[in-house]
């Protein structure tokens, strides 16, 4: 017989509105080729499920350490009792046996059917709402086959589909994607190669690639970039960005300018491991307005974006 196609999600967010037009349901697919210094989902970034603490939840009963076969539990004077991922064989049997949810599995296999009957739940509501689903990560794009299958599925449904993705990949995946997408998120954070990488562990060459490419092939498009106080916050690294958008798109719809905050702290510490943003302050809405009116003056439909 032959072996379905799966694919690994981590979330699916229902009743969405900030990730494309209407009510939508947002698939976050687990894996990323980034490492971003201000991930906000850090639990996205490894290939495979892998077991998050809540401190916050934790009685501290020890039934997760008795209950491991494997004893990959360890009780950390600064993280909590942390699965070690390299002894864990994915039992859950720590999750089924903590009382308090202070343990999760994240990430879970779905073939395309699981998947599709999921989305047709709110189906109802794209409808009414012109709405659909959002694939976001992580990066969707690493899961190409995966994701061109239940993309295709839904279309043949009528329902919309957006893709929200850093654009780190071949550009032949982002051809054979497109025919089944409505809506592209284009992430662009930083325009120097040299700090992308030292930022994101990659350098942006492919990025802005694939970002020129696919404003001549697809449409519409919306770049987001995220605005990180500190690293690419700058009033001159924020115009030679615009600047860029300008000389080399030839269709863009908008950019979105997304205000950094530090949603995604209790993660890190779930995962056991320390949030190298910890001490950098969110940011508001108005705190983006004075970049927002240089791309503006440059001639680009910009916005600013929900915290």
């Amino acid at each position: 017989m032959k072996q379905q196609l799966r694919g690994l999600v981590f979330d699916i967010e229902r009743f969405a509105t900030k990730d494309g037009p209407g009510i939508r349901t947002v698939l976050f697919f687990k894996g990323c080729h980034l490492h971003c210094l201000w991930c906000q989902n850090p639990e996205s970034q490894r290939r495979q499920p892998e077991i998050m603490y809540d401190a916050s939840k934790c009685a501290g009963c020890g039934r997760c350490l008795v209950n491991c076969p494997q004893h990959a539990i360890r009780k950390n004077s600064e993280f909590g009792t942390l699965t070690d991922p390299d002894l864990c064989r994915l039992c859950c049997n720590c999750v089924e046996h903590c009382y308090y949810d202070a343990r999760k599995l994240v990430g879970k296999y779905y073939t395309v059917d699981q998947l599709m009957e999921a989305i047709r739940r709110d189906k109802s509501f794209f409808d009414n709402s012109r709405g659909g689903v959002t694939f976001s990560g992580g990066e969707p794009l690493l899961q190409k086959d995966f994701l061109q299958a239940v993309s295709k599925a839904c279309q043949n449904e009528g329902i919309h589909t957006a893709l929200e993705t850093c654009g780190h990949s071949r550009w032949e995946t982002f051809a054979d994607l497109l025919p089944h997408l409505n809506l592209v998120y284009f992430d662009l954070k930083h325009i120097d190669p040299v700090l992308h990488k030292k930022y994101t562990g990659v350098s942006n060459d492919l990025i802005l690639s694939n970002l020129k490419n696919l404003s001549s092939a697809f449409q519409p498009l919306i770049v987001r970039i995220p605005v990180v106080p500190g690293y690419n916050d700058g009033v001159e690294v924020q115009r030679q960005m615009y600047e860029f958008l300008k000389q080399n798109l030839d269709n863009l719809h908008s950019v979105e300018l997304l205000p950094f905050h530090r949603l995604g702290s209790s993660k890190y510490r779930g995962l056991g491991r320390r949030y190298s943003m910890e001490d950098v302050q969110s940011l508001r809405k108005e705190d983006l307005q004075h970049l927002q009116a240089i791309g503006t003056e440059l001639g680009l439909p910009i916005t600013i974006g929900s915290v």
